[in-house]
């Protein structure tokens, strides 16, 4: 069961990609799993933006919510923007503890479970008045709730296809966007209406409809056969690139950009009541910021497919454009001049949360682009948690309501730089996998092909059909 290990120069042979090995008898069976790659795919995928979509709901208005907890529950703004902030972080860094538990119990069961968490954390926080049971239901309760449809959403979509899985993810990623656009306007509209506790009855109807979206993943019977490992090599979790200068950097730069993310939508209502905009105005701002988001991100996702060897510098572009946009906000006092930083901040804010991900792959291997992602995420919530109590902070101690504003872009511009020296493009070195079954000889062929720049290093085993655990 050992391989045999060859390795090829590329200067002096090519390997045919489409040459397929068969046993000895002439007669085999190749054992690929065929994904849908659309029909009902399609439906999984605009069920998981609508997930997206509710699983961000809060993050994207927690702004608005500030001002109605402090006014009507008579908390300072340093107490709930910590509540906000634990809520951003939880729903980030909860994707390395989801994604197990999807692997063990499928998307479908994760998502309905999630769209319970949910609303019961929504549905308590309305009748509460103390602060720490209010911290653990709106703030970790429906935090994990989040994580685990966030996650899940994508996971779900990325299991239904192939071929068009980045249209596919793309789609789904706009529920972000849309998030922002649709619940701008309603959370501005209930809480207007109803206040605090009643918007929270009614947010929690709506978020129990992300066990909808789990009802509409159908798992895929995808048959796989189970092969024995050869035991005579220890497995162990590879997490050697985690110690890689560049990967370092990047981890950096998404605790900083995603501390700074959030910082508008927390303060820029406060803000804008301060210069006499009012709240109509402002819900106004955020919606144009969420469609203006959607064409930031398929804007990145086409130059990105177009020139993919320049993605981290466009990343890098886009941080530093966001970090100057937000030096728009202090020296505004008309709607007009918040409409502008809501177009040029929305643009490049929705570019720069596509450009995390598909970054990723200029600076790893695909075999570590999982764990990747999830190192990435945890980060994420790293800086979710600092963010926004950071800001609260520094106006307290400087008195001044656009210092917020400032700690952003500085943020922002630095996360960017910091990744700079490591922008230069990384070839990919992509890797085949050939699967072959004898059911004459009752053994099975596998061949692994991994490409370097130098080289081309063939993997080759022979496993006698009776080490299968059927």
């Amino acid at each position: 069961m050992t391989w045999k290990r060859t390795v090829i120069s590329k200067t002096n042979t090519e390997v045919n990609k489409q040459t397929s090995r068969h046993l000895s008898d002439g007669g085999c069976e190749q054992s690929h799993g065929k994904l849908p790659d659309g029909g009902w795919g399609w439906v999984v995928t605009f069920t998981s933006c609508f997930g997206i979509a509710l699983s961000v709901a809060f993050i994207n208005t927690f702004g608005m919510f500030y001002t109605s907890m402090t006014d009507e529950l008579g908390f300072e703004l340093t107490s709930v923007t910590l509540i906000g902030s634990i809520h951003t972080a939880i729903s980030f860094g909860g994707a390395v503890l989801v994604v197990p538990l999807v692997e063990r119990f499928g998307e479908r069961y994760v998502l309905v479970v999630s769209g319970m968490l949910q609303f019961i954390g929504c549905f308590v926080s309305a009748f509460l008045t103390s602060f720490p049971i209010l911290f653990l239901c709106m703030g970790i309760i429906l935090g994990i709730g989040a994580a685990t449809s966030f996650v899940t959403c994508i996971m779900a979509t990325d299991k239904y296809f192939d071929k068009k899985k980045t249209t596919a993810l793309t789609l789904t990623s706009l529920g972000g966007s849309l998030s922002i656009v649709v619940f701008s306007p309603v959370a501005k509209l209930l809480l207007e209406n109803y206040g605090f506790r009643g918007t929270m009855l009614i947010f929690s109807a709506i978020l129990l409809n992300t066990v909808v979206c789990g009802v509409a993943v159908i798992p895929l019977n995808t048959k796989k056969p189970k092969i024995v490992t050869d035991t005579s090599h220890s497995t162990r979790v590879d997490v050697s690139f985690a110690k890689r200068p560049s990967f370092i950097m990047y981890m950096i730069t998404n605790a900083l950009f995603v501390a700074g993310l959030y910082i508008p939508v927390g303060f820029l209502p406060e803000t804008g009541l301060s210069v006499g905009i009012g709240m109509d105005d402002i819900s106004l701002v955020f919606s144009i910021s969420g469609v203006v988001q959607i064409a930031g991100r398929l804007a990145f996702g086409f130059v990105s497919y177009k020139l993919p060897s320049h993605i981290i510098k466009l990343w890098i572009i886009f941080l530093v454009a966001v970090g100057l946009t937000l030096l728009i906000v202090p020296f505004s006092t008309q709607l007009y001049q918040y409409i502008i930083f809501s177009l040029l901040n929305g643009f490049f804010a929705g570019g720069s949360n596509i450009g995390f991900n598909l970054c990723l792959k200029n600076l790893l291997e695909l075999k570590y682009y999982g764990r990747g992602l999830s190192f990435a995420l945890m980060m994420q919530g790293v800086g979710g948690l600092l963010g926004n109590p950071t800001a609260a902070s520094l106006q307290r101690v400087f008195g001044n309501g656009n210092i917020a504003f400032y700690f952003a872009s500085i943020v922002f511009i630095l996360s960017g730089l910091i990744l700079s020296p490591f922008s230069k493009a990384r070839k990919h070195n992509p890797t085949e996998i050939e699967i072959s079954v004898s059911k004459k000889k009752l053994k099975v062929y596998t061949k692994r092909v991994e490409h370097n720049e130098d080289n081309i290093i063939v993997y080759e085993r022979y496993v006698d059909l009776v080490e299968f655990n059927v």
